[in-house]
C-alpha cells in the first residue's frame, strides 16, 4: 500500500506524527504561489518555508495541491494520502478540493498536540495577533 504525505506550512518538523503514520511514504510540500497571496505568506515567511523544507526529506512541487496531489497519487499508485490536521480555513478549503480530486484514495488527517491551548478561538490572520494571546502560555515553564 503506497502512500502520501500532503505537508504544509503549519506541520514543518521532521518529528510531526503525520511521518509516523506511514512510514515510508513519500512526503510532499506543494508551493502554490497563489495560495501564498491569498493567506498573505510574505517574502521572508515564504525563505523560512523554503529552507525549513531544505532540512526535512520532503519533495518541493510547484503547483496547487488539488492539482499535484492527482497526478503524483496515480503516477506512485498511492491508496492513503495523510494530511497534518490544521485550523487554517485556506488549507482546509483546498483539502476539500484534494479529495474531490482523488478517487479511490483514502485521507486522512493526522493530529498533533496544540502548540498552546487558548481560551478563544485563534486570530489566523496575522501571526503577531495569534502570538499576542498565545506566548504566555508558549513561554511559560514546562510549556502548554
Amino acid at each position: 500500500m503506497a502512500g502520501l504525505i500532503w505537508l504544509h506550512e503549519e506541520a514543518l518538523r521532521a518529528d510531526h506524527p503525520v511521518f509516523a503514520a506511514v512510514p515510508g511514504a513519500k512526503a510532499l510540500f506543494c508551493w502554490d504561489i497563489d495560495y501564498m497571496a491569498a493567506a498573505d505568506i510574505g517574502l521572508r515567511r515564504q525563505i523560512f518555508i523554503y529552507e525549513t523544507l531544505l532540512d526535512l526529506d520532503v519533495k518541493i512541487i510547484r503547483g496547487a495541491a488539488s492539482k499535484v496531489l492527482p497526478l503524483v497519487a496515480q503516477r506512485v499508485q498511492a491508496t492513503r494520502l495523510c494530511v497534518p490536521g490544521t485550523t487554517n480555513p485556506l488549507i482546509r478549503q483546498e483539502l476539500s478540493n484534494v479529495k474531490a480530486a482523488l478517487t479511490g484514495i483514502a485521507v486522512e488527517l493526522v493530529s498533533d498536540r496544540p502548540f498552546v491551548q487558548l481560551a478563544d478561538k485563534p486570530d489566523l490572520g496575522r501571526f503577531f495577533r495569534y502570538w499576542k494571546k498565545a506566548r504566555k502560555q508558549a513561554l511559560r515553564r514546562g510549556g502548554v
